[in-house]
């Protein structure tokens, strides 16, 4: 690992603890892909939001889906997702440890981003409910980017916005999507432990360092750091 001039964060899961109805969401997500003409049997049921959207997308897109259509349907998607994750903001509270972290950082001289799936009127909101808004140098969510998580692009973004070199940045998530984020857009991961569940698949798929309470990142940092100094 190279020396650390950024740290870029997941949002929900990660810094930040919310009560997201994501079958809402996916029930939303699938009515609107059905009315634009997607058939009920081309309508996957992933676990993840994200993969229903694509698929669904994927679909149309077979069956002579335009560009404009495609925007479109792309504004009623996010447009609909907003509205649910909207409603969690009342239970948005700092994941433990949080601010703790994010002071340290920002004391160690560290540049701070977030790159989040989540869209940015509920991303900002979030972290003002959290506390957390003052730490952040640069947020970047799933509207305000071309290509979200798990694209590279999406981190990429977030690494430009923060003016430093890929090579001295890590990423710290709680979820295979986070994982493969990073490895796409080949920056250094930090698996954190927030579900049991998550933590596993991020095991089988090979993530090398995972971490159970977020102030554990400023000892891999400061480790990472001494080595250019002996």
């Amino acid at each position: 690992m190279d020396r650390i001039h950024a740290v870029i964060f997941d949002l929900d899961g990660t810094l930040i603890s919310s009560k997201h109805d994501y079958g809402e969401m996916m029930r939303r997500v699938s009515e609107i892909l059905k009315r634009e003409g997607l058939p009920e049997k081309m309508l996957s049921q992933p676990r993840i939001v994200w993969q229903i959207i694509r698929s669904g997308m994927n679909g149309l897109r077979e069956l002579g889906l335009t560009l404009g259509q495609e925007r479109r349907i792309f504004e009623l998607i996010n447009s609909a997702i907003n509205e649910v994750e909207m409603m969690t903001i009342p239970t948005v509270e700092p994941m433990p440890l949080a601010l703790e972290t994010l002071k340290a950082l920002r004391k160690m001289g560290l540049r701070i981003g977030i790159a989040t799936r989540g869209h940015g009127n509920y991303a900002r909101s979030s972290l003002v409910k959290a506390g957390l808004s003052d730490y952040v140098d640069v947020l970047l969510a799933r509207d305000e980017v071309i290509y979200p998580k798990p694209n590279a692009h999406h981190l990429l973004e977030v690494v430009k916005a923060l003016k430093v070199p890929p090579q001295n940045v890590i990423y710290i998530g709680d979820t295979t999507t986070d994982l493969t984020s990073a490895r796409n857009a080949n920056i250094a991961f930090i698996g954190f432990i927030g579900r049991e569940e998550w933590a596993k698949r991020m095991k089988e798929m090979g993530c090398e360092t995972l971490i159970s309470e977020l102030t554990e990142i400023l000892d891999i940092i400061e480790s990472s750091h001494s080595r250019f100094q002996s």
